[in-house]
């Protein structure tokens, strides 16, 4: 009875006076609920997600979120057996190698070698492809150059022993030979020159390649040069020639190609002498650069890794060594102004000139008949600043 009093007593609330109030009630209520399922459903997408991301370092792809949406009947130790990744063309699609990491929202495969840009990649999971993935291909505001080839020189020794190749931006190793090519007086193709060597000498960057021309054919009493004679002829002109259609790590090919033309000249088999540079010295409490002038142009990688400057009590002296004049000029600028003292211009045994011959042998000896028998590992310049 108490029960049924209540109800007539709501019954009776609702008047046509009321109605309007009581709609508005109910119509707040279903909007506000609505809303919440809203939220909730927003808030649970990225656990859902099915996008395929890219993971980017440098610039670099170097790997693919696969969402844990996919995976969910995958078991954990399974991973590396049901997630596949493939390069996919027309033509095939070749499985790709790489590593797995647990995340979040997922797993990260990591190829052993960064996603090349411009190419497809499959996704695959037990066997039933879940997407695939373009990497872009960089804007070609941003494209690769060849920035420089050394040695710069215009006339070089017949026994020049290699070339450096600097880029502008880290390049694809494994292409070397396939984009450069050496010319004949201009016209004839010279084949077997160049080392083919796998790895390819990249710097840890992969912006300077050391290019060996092949050292069995430069030293006369070995039988490829018996064989085959020497890789760059006495009296001839030469063009090294760089195609533009080489790609960086990222895909993008450089800008445009690059020649270079030289002339090769007698053999240089004098070994550099530290005795025979020129210094000429900076005034104490200045900036000025300490200049060092070779008898002939030095490898320039080396100068700058082989040649430091010390004080008298073996301490280094901080600045930044300038090649100039085609390599035969080295400049030190050091941080902070000369003192006055005694310095000493240090240098590696492993200076060496175009053609190899450090600072204790030549490269082509006769070693039967070898007198020098050095194995000084530093030599040294002296200077006082005044």
């Amino acid at each position: 009875m108490e029960l049924w009093g209540q109800m007539v007593l709501s019954l009776r609330w609702i008047r046509p006076e009321n109605i309007k109030g009581l709609i508005h009630f109910f119509v707040c209520r279903f909007w506000v609920v609505t809303f919440l399922i809203f939220i909730l459903s927003c808030s649970g997408h990225k656990e859902g997600s099915t996008t395929l991301d890219i993971v980017w370092e440098n610039e670099r792809a170097t790997g693919v979120i696969v969402p844990a949406v996919y995976l969910k009947e995958v078991p954990t130790d399974s991973i590396n057996t049901s997630l596949r990744i493939y390069l996919s063309t027309s033509e095939s699609r070749t499985a790709i190698l790489g590593d797995y990491q647990n995340a979040d929202d997922g797993v990260v495969f990591r190829p052993l070698i960064p996603f090349t840009s411009g190419l497809t990649y499959e996704v695959s999971v037990a066997g039933t492809t879940i997407g695939k993935i373009k990497i872009p291909v960089p804007q070609r505001t941003d494209l690769p150059a060849l920035t420089a080839i050394y040695p710069s020189q215009d006339t070089l020794p017949e026994n020049t022993l290699k070339f450096y190749l600097r880029f502008s931006h880290p390049m694809r190793e494994g292409q070397a030979l396939k984009h450069i090519t050496l010319l004949k007086n201009g016209t004839d193709t010279v084949s077997g020159t160049f080392l083919d060597l796998q790895p390819e000498l990249w710097n840890k960057d992969y912006t300077l390649l050391t290019l060996w021309l092949d050292p069995g054919r430069i030293k006369r009493d070995l039988q490829p040069n018996k064989m085959l004679g020497v890789p760059l002829e006495r009296a001839t002109s030469y063009t090294l020639v760089v195609g533009s259609d080489w790609a960086d790590i990222r895909g993008a090919v450089i800008a445009e190609g690059f020649r270079k033309d030289f002339f090769v000249a007698a053999r240089d088999s004098i070994r550099p002498d530290v005795k025979q540079w020129t210094l000429k010295k900076p005034k104490q409490n200045t900036n000025d650069p300490l200049v060092i002038q070779f008898n002939e142009p030095l490898d320039c990688i080396l100068l700058n890794e082989a040649v430091r400057i010390i004080t008298e009590d073996g301490k280094s002296v901080d600045g930044k060594i300038e090649l100039k004049n085609e390599e035969t000029v080295l400049e030190f600028k050091p941080e902070s102004p000369w003192a006055k003292g005694s310095y000493v211009v240090e240098s590696e045994e492993r200076l060496e000139d175009l053609a190899g011959n450090n600072l204790n042998r030549l490269f082509d000896r006769d070693i039967t008949k070898e007198t020098d028998n050095s194995t000084r590992k530093i030599f040294t310049r002296k200077f006082e600043i005044q």
